[in-house]
């Protein structure tokens, strides 16, 4: 098959409605919204998370395949840290500590959906961190 376009998207599971913000992104390239929205509410009905990433990939004859993915980083951090809300001026206002050992089961936990090295994997973990304002050991 032919591949079209591949549209990425970040949607509650479980709770996909064929409304803005959906609606405008799958319409103007002819998806059945009520379909996918089915479809995708079925798949991820289990999934406990706020938000997933989502790939969609859309072949020349309209049909698609959905691709779930995990949580972003950020929100998984903020249930693993138990934090309500980052810092509003990272680097100047850091909100807490975590030492290493937090890292590396947030990296390990992380690797099984990257694909990566575990030290990349803790990088990138690093770089958030700074990114929303909290410091590490």
């Amino acid at each position: 098959m032919i591949i079209k376009c591949k549209l990425k998207l970040i949607i509650k599971p479980g709770k996909a409605t064929p409304t803005p913000p959906i609606a405008p992104i799958l319409g103007q390239y002819g998806i059945n919204l009520l379909n996918f929205c089915t479809r995708f509410n079925f798949l991820s009905k289990n999934i406990d998370c706020e938000f997933i990433h989502v790939k969609i990939i859309l072949f020349e004859n309209l049909n698609y395949e959905i691709l779930l993915g995990n949580e972003s980083l950020t929100n998984y951090l903020k249930k693993f840290l138990k934090i309500e809300k980052f810092s509003n001026k990272p680097g100047l206002e850091n909100k807490e500590f975590v030492n290493f050992k937090k890292i590396n089961l947030i990296s390990i936990h992380r690797n099984i959906f990257e694909k990566k090295k575990i030290s990349s994997v803790r990088k990138m973990i690093l770089g958030t961190l700074i990114s929303i304002g909290i410091n590490y050991d």
